[in-house]
């Protein structure tokens, strides 16, 4: 039974053979040291918390099958490690767990322990100084060309920030504002992988309408934080959604009703209706 492949990337970070150190038992019967398995990296998500999870083969990883699960909830330290045989080793340290890992490659096991801190063990960022107000999220993103951000002449490295009605695009050296796109103007967001079998950089890309202050155009952007980026945006978004119809509803209760109205006649009424009445008098 082969697994679902919509559900197996969707928390993926990352997969790859690696090779294992096995516990002293396992090498009492395999008489092996290492042992070569295919590991998946994958973050939290509904199905489950961050862990790295490993298989005898790729293939009984696509089957679902001899799969061996580490939590990864009490890491304390992911490094590189030192071994006579094999050069490019190392070592995740937690509470419960001491694991001995080897890539192929040195920039293979670097990229895994990169990833596997930033999964767990993040280090704090130092952000410049970036105009205060009702910020709910700063990220950093990196400009991929289009013409609409050619005309704008953005390119390099930027830092966004959601706000309470606009999504601001700020210089990432100095923090200043650089332009802004009212989040009601801005319909289309979608986030896209890079690739299939690793999930480290994606492309984030929305749609301003015409109503923004940038004029209508497709921006696209690559960045660590899209799924936190879009979550922020549709959060604040929805917001803005509920105080209008708050708005509305308080607009419609204080507009006079007919019914509330005084029905009063016109002077020309008033004398027709007297004339009126005096002919049948």
């Amino acid at each position: 039974m082969k697994v679902n492949m919509a559900s197996y990337v969707e928390d993926l970070v990352k997969c790859g053979f690696l090779e294992m150190k096995l516990p002293r038992k396992q090498r009492k019967l395999t008489h092996k040291i290492w042992k070569r398995k295919w590991f998946v990296l994958r973050r939290k998500s509904p199905r489950g918390q961050a862990r790295l999870e490993y298989y005898l083969t790729e293939k009984a990883c696509s089957e679902g099958k001899h799969r061996t699960s580490i939590s990864l909830d009490d890491l304390t330290s992911v490094s590189q490690a030192h071994s006579r045989t094999h050069s490019y080793s190392f070592l995740l340290v937690g509470i419960e767990i001491k694991l001995f890992l080897s890539a192929d490659t040195e920039k293979e096991s670097l990229e895994w322990i990169q990833l596997i801190k930033e999964l767990v063990l993040p280090e704090p960022k130092l952000y410049p100084s970036v105009q205060a107000g009702d910020i709910y999220g700063l990220y950093e993103v990196n400009v991929i060309p289009t013409e609409d951000s050619d005309r704008l002449e953005l390119t390099g490295n930027y830092l966004i920030t959601v706000r309470k009605e606009y999504l601001c695009l700020h210089s990432a050296k100095t923090g200043e504002r650089v332009l802004e796109w009212e989040l009601d103007h801005l319909p289309r967001f979608r986030l896209q992988r890079l690739s299939q079998l690793q999930d480290i950089d994606k492309v984030l890309t929305f749609q301003a309408a015409r109503g923004c202050k940038t004029g209508e155009g497709h921006f696209q952007f690559l960045t660590q934080q899209g799924r936190e980026i879009l979550e922020c945006v549709k959060l604040q978004t929805q917001k803005l959604a509920r105080l209008r119809q708050h708005l509305q509803h308080d607009e419609r209760h204080r507009r006079p009703s007919l019914d509330s109205v005084p029905c009063t006649r016109s002077s020309e009424n008033e004398t027709v209706d007297s004339l009126t009445s005096n002919s049948f008098s």
